[in-house]
């Protein structure tokens, strides 16, 4: 599989990695099958592994830390803290290692970071960035980074304020039309050296039959990687296969798909930039940073 830098963290890693949020009881993926995804993805080349504390309760954590207990070394592990404030933060990032069964991540993330609020808290005094610093000193975290589902400028900002290892940003085909990360942050994330991962490929199984060409589409972002979720070991060897023998969407093949998916762009099937992600009737409003104008 196709390798490339990841930022400037002197890591290389390959273009597929597993996102973890999946394999876990509610999506229908038990412990024993968990594990399996989780070391056939090993062994077909992925390292990289996403994960965050509040996924299912600790859950997909806890399967990642089944593995990682006996193959740590083979793993570069991200995991993610919801809380906004440093004392919040610290405490999810221990009992993050706990269920990992490890002393440090690799990376830990500021998480969905989609609205300027969210971002000042974070990175206000006694905010989560202050922990993650602290805890990158201690060497419980290896890379700073941030992620963010809805609102491109966030993470710019978020950029200017903080010199972010890494990024994990929305880049499937249906975010080309709106808040366009790969249109509006990826250049800026290139100039300053930042690390991105791409999230959101198959947009929640929207994109489930063009699921090929949605990942080829996204691959050929400039970026590091990209997560895919799995829960059953057939999705996994689909998204490998893709990976594996990767060539880009001619530029006539991806005209062909924007046309196919266009009508899909819609508040009700991306809810991640919706006003209300659990009602998502309406777009996210555009806002700028505090102090200018909308």
């Amino acid at each position: 599989m196709e390798t490339r830098p990841f930022g400037k963290t002197g890591a290389h890693l390959p273009i597929l990695s597993l996102g973890c949020q999946r394999l876990v009881d509610e999506e229908g993926c038990s412990e024993e099958e968990a594990v399996a995804i989780l070391n056939t993805a090993l062994a077909r080349g992925i390292r990289y592994f996403d994960t965050a504390w509040i996924y299912s309760d600790g859950q997909s954590e806890e399967r990642v830390g089944l593995v990682a207990k006996e193959r740590r070394k083979e793993m570069w592990i991200a995991t993610k803290t919801w809380d906004t404030t440093r004392d919040g933060a610290r405490r999810q990032l221990e009992e993050s290692l706990k269920r990992l069964q490890t002393d440090y991540v690799d990376e830990w993330r500021l998480h969905n970071v989609s609205r300027f609020e969210r971002l000042d808290a974070m990175t206000a005094k006694g905010g989560a960035l202050e922990a993650a610093i602290q805890a990158r000193d201690e060497g419980l975290v290896r890379f700073i980074s941030i992620s963010g589902h809805a609102n491109p400028q966030v993470l710019i900002e978020a950029l200017r304020r903080f010199p972010f290892d890494t990024a994990l940003v929305a880049v499937s085909v249906l975010d080309h039309f709106i808040y366009s990360f790969a249109e509006e942050f990826l250049p800026v994330a290139q100039q300053q050296g930042v690390g991105v991962v791409g999230m959101k490929v198959f947009g929640y199984k929207v994109l489930g039959h063009v699921a090929e060409r949605a990942l080829r589409y996204s691959l050929a972002l400039p970026l590091t990687t990209v997560i895919v979720g799995c829960s059953k070991m057939a999705e996994l060897e689909a998204d490998l296969a893709v990976a594996e023998r990767f060539t880009p969407l001619s530029g006539a093949e991806r005209l062909e798909l924007y046309r196919e998916v266009l009508p899909l762009v819609k508040p009700q099937n991306m809810c991640w930039k919706a006003e209300d992600w659990d009602n998502p009737v309406e777009w996210r409003k555009r806002v700028e940073p505090a102090g200018l104008p909308h």
